[in-house]
């Protein structure tokens, strides 16, 4: 039995009720027992009768009472022992992450020889150190179960501190400790909860088993294990005495246990039931028409019941490239994702019918959609850096992949080099056991495209994947996808908002709006003569005029003065760069990916020491690490980062978020200052009071950037700091936030330092523009007038 909460996620109330009565009668037990737990009530190992109907122990107790009182202490002594075993694991795993170095090294290494120890060795020499008893069996199982918590927090820690939000805090100047609090323990909060099933189930089993060795509860306290240890003895003369106390840690341990996997695993939504589906027609050809096709589309919220995607019909050929482009939330990505029969979690599927390959997803789920799935879809993330797993080779990526299709052990080799091959990647040995970190961005982008090839599937869907690079890499890179499908005959649907890009690589273009495909058709008919209002006003977003300039002889505000920056395996990044800004103006970084424009704009930032060189702020030189810089030079230099889906903390609202740099640097006098600050931050960005108590994932992409705005004007800086703030943005959300920081810049006196590979962005924010030639920014004329 289960059912949904309000976001959605099932409640196992078949395994919570339970398990709750278990707990409940083990912890108020003592309350229910109709004799003291050493009262003797009969002869040792007594039958049953009707004043103790499950019979005595050894000693003559009524084993029903002394199994009421048992469980008490190994209930609570295992909650005891959790609690203070997070409370250390987390000061210690988040400590080794934050601080590194000797510090991790120290934390980490301890725990591998903890956990190197059996545990009933380290069980049995603990508790002879510390003394038998509750008090010593508490302290040597937190020594066992420390290690691998501390392992979860530490990894969960170190992906917290990589996050855009974490940066934006340490670059504003908060400290170390601040961060910590603030922004990471939030957050590990769900990894945490995933693990406390689990370690409970360990705690209760680690209780009982030092009972029954003698080494925890010791005589006359009534213990479950204990219990079994101590009537051992006449299990032939009075079973009950035994089997009781082993059927009460049985139902405890079981249900905790399937509690903890069911919670772990089974978080999706429930299905509702599917609506009737009218017989449509069979093709007598076997081969599809289509390599994958959606019939009247319809999927909704899980929570509120909302359409999110309403009666979407839309099929891809196979060698064809479909192009979905629209504006943020607008479903282009939901629907992309349904044609391999795959929602994001808090959608469910309401209507319509899915196909790839000629097969209907519909009609299958669990291992058999799985199988359909792998054999015949494949599927690019947006970013290769976090989709592809770190720790595994090449080489053990593409085995992976064309083990789970089947592929004999024998072919995969020479199967995995093939797919190196098309993708204009290496095929030796050095390359096949590299892992991601050791490849460029490109590199990167160009094995995911292999892996997803590797076995030629029917359909492959992209997402974005070129928002991160400037317009040469992404061209070349979707020309040499597009050339991957025409060779394997793989269809593509490529999810992006970059019209240009799609108007090489697309042979049709579907535009998608509120849900709805409003118009398809060839590429180049609708990027030159739209029909639709929704087209028209993505294409007219490209189009940009050239902003305002400061008055000519404004003092420069910002100097950055040849700045170096050498990176070990890199080489140098930076060359003796050196650029101006003036108060009230602006100036622009392009240049390829990888060629220093964030390098630049984080030792600007103060989160990279470089070298040699440094940065000047109104003449005035700033420490090269925000370390060494003080409140008031923190405050007038802020970042904007670049990925709106990371720059804010998932576990914080709105209002928190954009209230911590009037806090931190206190601008406001009072709570109710800081409350009518916030809101008038959110509408001068263009959002609303309502948006104040809302989490980062109830905002679009470009709700989002405008928050980080806002959060970034919060501290009234002199210098704003955008690194690519509109790369993972539609093109008429772009404009508008571009915009936004324009006439920011105008009303504000701020100055701008944009980092960017779109030229709308440069024609929007107008001054300097300097491009990247190794490593130094170089001068470059102005673009014409749009």
């Amino acid at each position: 039995m289960t059912s949904q909460t309000r976001r959605g996620t099932r409640v196992p109330w078949g395994l919570v009720v339970p398990l709750g009565l278990v707990l409940l009668v083990a912890v108020l037990g003592p309350l229910l027992a109709p004799h003291a737990p050493d009262e003797s009530v009969s002869f040792p190992f007594a039958p049953s009768a009707p004043g103790h109907p499950l019979g005595t122990d050894y000693l003559g107790a009524d084993v029903l009472s002394r199994l009421l009182h048992g469980g008490r202490t190994l209930v609570l002594v295992a909650l005891a022992v959790l609690v203070v075993t997070y409370a250390l694991a987390t000061a210690a795993g988040m400590l080794a992450a934050h601080r590194g170095g000797w510090v991790d090294h120290t934390v980490m290494r301890t725990a591998d020889v903890l956990m190197g120890l059996p545990a009933i060795v380290l069980l049995t020499v603990i508790v002879t150190g510390v003394g038998r008893g509750t008090g010593g069996a508490a302290v040597a199982i937190t020594v066992v179960l420390l290690p691998d918590i501390v392992r979860v927090v530490r990894t969960a820690t170190a992906g917290a501190l990589s996050r855009d939000y974490v940066e934006v805090a340490v670059a504003r100047g908060e400290p170390g400790r601040s961060v910590l609090v603030r922004e990471v323990l939030p957050n590990l909060g769900p990894v945490l909860a995933a693990d406390l099933g689990v370690r409970f189930v360990a705690a209760v089993y680690a209780v009982a088993t030092a009972s029954f060795l003698g080494l925890g509860v010791q005589p006359p306290t009534a213990d479950w294990a204990l219990m079994i240890f101590e009537n051992r003895g006449g299990l032939a003369l009075q079973p009950l005495a035994v089997l009781a106390p082993v059927a009460a840690l049985v139902v405890l341990l079981s249900l905790s246990s399937a509690l903890a996997d069911r919670l772990a695993v089974d978080r999706s939504p429930r299905r509702p039931p599917r609506r009737a589906r009218v017989a449509r027609p069979v093709s007598d050809d076997p081969r599809p028409v289509s390599a994958a096709e959606v019939v009247d589309l319809r999927v909704a919220a899980a929570a509120t019941g909302r359409v999110v995607v309403d009666g979407v019909d839309l099929a891809v050929r196979p060698g064809e490239v479909l192009g979905l482009v629209g504006a943020s939330g607008s479903g282009k990505t939901t629907i992309a994702l349904a044609l391999l029969g795959h929602l994001r979690p808090g959608l469910v599927h309401v209507g319509g019918v899915t196909r790839v390959a000629g097969h209907d997803l519909g009609a299958r789920s669990g291992r058999a959609l799985r199988l359909l799935r792998a054999r015949h879809a494949a599927y690019v993330a947006q970013d290769p850096r976090t989709a592809l797993p770190s720790h595994l080779r090449v080489r053990a990526q593409l085995a992976e992949v064309l083990r789970a299709r089947g592929v004999a052990r024998a072919e995969v080799d020479g199967l995995s080099r093939a797919a190196l091959r098309r993708a204009n990647l290496p095929d030796d040995d050095a390359f096949l056991d590299r892992r991601p970190h050791q490849m460029s961005g490109g590199q990167l982008q160009r094995l995911a495209l292999a892996i997803a090839l590797t076995h030629r599937p029917a359909v492959v869907v992209l997402d974005e994947p070129t928002s991160a690079l400037d317009a040469d890499n992404a061209d070349r890179l979707l020309a040499e996808f597009v050339e991957l499908c025409r060779v394997s005959g793989a269809a593509a649907v490529l999810v992006s908002h970059d019209l240009p890009a799609l108007a090489t690589a697309a042979d049709r273009l579907a535009v998608v709006d509120g849900g709805r495909v409003v118009e398809t058709g060839p590429a180049a008919r609708v990027l030159t003569a739209p029909t639709h209002p929704a087209t028209r006003q993505l294409v007219v977003a490209e189009d940009a005029p050239v902003r305002r300039e400061p008055p000519e002889g404004a003092p420069d505000l910002l100097v950055v003065s040849g700045v170096t920056v050498r990176r070990r395996g890199v080489g140098v990044v930076l060359d003796r760069a050196s650029l101006r800004a003036p108060a009230g103006g602006s100036a622009c970084l392009v240049g390829p990916s990888g060629c220093g424009k964030t390098t630049l704009l984080r030792v600007v930032a103060g989160l990279m020491a470089p070298a040699e060189g440094g940065v000047l702020l109104d003449g005035v030189p700033l420490a090269p690490l925000v370390a060494g810089r003080d409140a008031e030079q923190l405050r007038r230099v802020q970042l904007v980062p670049q990925n709106p889906y990371d720059s804010l903390n998932p576990r914080h609202t709105v209002r928190r978020i954009v209230a911590r740099p009037l806090e931190q640097f206190g601008l406001c006098a009072d709570d109710e200052a800081v409350t009518g600050e916030v809101v008038g931050l959110l509408r001068r960005v263009g959002l609303t009071e309502r948006h104040a108590d809302s989490l980062p994932a109830a905002l679009s992409g470009g709700e989002r950037q405008r928050v980080a705005i806002a959060r970034a004007l919060a501290a009234d800086p002199d210098v704003l700091l955008c690194d690519e703030v509109t790369s993972a943005l539609d093109r008429a959300v772009a404009a508008s936030v571009v915009d936004l920081l324009s006439e920011l810049r105008e009303e504000r006196g701020l100055t701008l330092l944009v980092v960017t590979h779109d030229p709308a962005v440069v024609r929007r924010v107008g001054g300097e523009v300097h491009e990247m030639v190794n490593g130094r920014p170089v001068l470059r004329p102005r673009p014409a007038m749009a």
